[in-house]
């Protein structure tokens, strides 16, 4: 395959995608609980929710939600502040008809939204969220450590995020995936939820485009959202209200600098400098991005002389990377002062 920044995303989205196979494990086992659950007269029905739902999960998965709607003629009985966790208690006994080994509420703290299930044959935890429907598209789920039923618009993000998917020609979510390895590649944000990256993915990507335009998009548009409240798909909920001051600055400041990247690995796209621009878009990604071969002696000579330099460090023949690389004025040989020089030993050249 020619090696071209088009066909390196390509190989990224590659690199990113769930295993087909772990993808369908996941699905059989939430149809297997819903009928289990549904014989056993607990639920009315069920939904995956989350990114594993929204197809925006990074590999490897680690965890699938489902929500499993209550029969409405059970919110009497489950209304109180120890319903919810009456309603899990109640999904214990068909699990462990199916699974006998199965472990419940194991490893991380668990989540007062859900009940955690281990399984000894998959890799990931399946966590079941009780909830009840409502008459329009939010459903009222249960927090057992708080003893409430709060109302969510999980379902109304789910489509959200499905309609712009379409519209983009199914690469939405493919792009949410390569910002999310973007930010994960960077330590400093570890801090950034990936429904954090949805957001600011779903507030810039609004039409189909490319893979690197959309990417670029998105960090021009979050290194000043980043600042202030940011929205998930649904727009009611500020995803970021728990962001310290500090977070919200190094989160502008990283995005930033990642904005100015992505926008020089387009230019040197465009002028001509193919290996420049995956050079530089592998700084951003880490090796889940094709790097560019090494740059022969003599190239890199000629580049110093007459081009500029990369962010990535690599000398470009074209004079759009950050920085130049050649001297603006003529060097002669002088005395030795302790400087450094492009060619040559250290000090034996000065500009005049």
């Amino acid at each position: 395959m020619k090696r071209t920044v088009d066909n390196s995303f390509t190989k990224l989205d590659e690199n990113l995608n769930l295993d087909p196979f772990v993808r369908l494990k996941a699905q059989n086992l939430h149809n297997t609980i819903r009928d289990d659950l549904t014989k056993a007269g607990l639920i009315a029905g069920s939904f995956l929710q989350g990114s594993f739902a929204r197809k925006t999960m990074l590999k490897p998965l680690k965890d699938v939600d489902i929500v499993c709607l209550l029969p409405a003629d059970l919110w009497e009985q489950l209304r109180g502040p120890d319903g919810p966790g009456r309603a899990m208690e109640s999904f214990k006994a068909p699990i462990v008809d199916r699974w006998p080994d199965v472990q419940f509420d194991v490893g991380d703290e668990p989540s007062g939204k859900a009940l955690r299930l281990t399984l000894s044959d998959v890799d990931f935890t399946i966590d079941l969220v009780p909830a009840f429907d409502t008459d329009n598209d939010y459903v009222l789920i249960g927090d057992r450590f708080e003893g409430t039923w709060e109302l969510s618009n999980t379902r109304i993000q789910l489509k959200r995020v499905s309609d712009r998917n379409q519209a983009t020609n199914g690469r939405f979510v493919h792009q949410v995936r390569e910002v999310k390895a973007l930010s994960k590649h960077h330590e400093e944000l570890d801090f950034v939820s990936g429904i954090v990256v949805e957001s600011l993915a779903y507030a810039a990507i609004g039409r189909k485009m490319l893979d690197k335009d959309a990417v670029a998009a998105v960090l021009e548009y979050a290194k000043d959202a980043v600042k202030g409240p940011v929205l998930e798909p649904a727009g009611e909920d500020d995803v970021t209200i728990k962001w310290t001051s500090e977070e919200r600055e190094t989160a502008a400041r990283v995005y930033a600098e990642a904005s100015r990247k992505a926008a020089e690995a387009l230019r040197l796209e465009r002028a001509g400098d193919m290996d420049g621009a995956i050079s530089v878009w592998h700084s951003l990604f880490g090796d889940v991005f094709p790097d560019a071969p090494a740059r022969p002696v003599l190239d890199v000579m000629t580049a110093f002389a007459a081009g500029s330099v990369s962010s990535a460090g690599r000398p470009s023949t074209t004079t759009v990377a950050q920085q130049a690389a050649a001297p603006g004025r003529s060097w002669t040989r002088g005395p030795d002062r302790g400087e450094g020089s492009v060619i040559g030993q250290p000090g034996t050249w000065l500009s005049r």
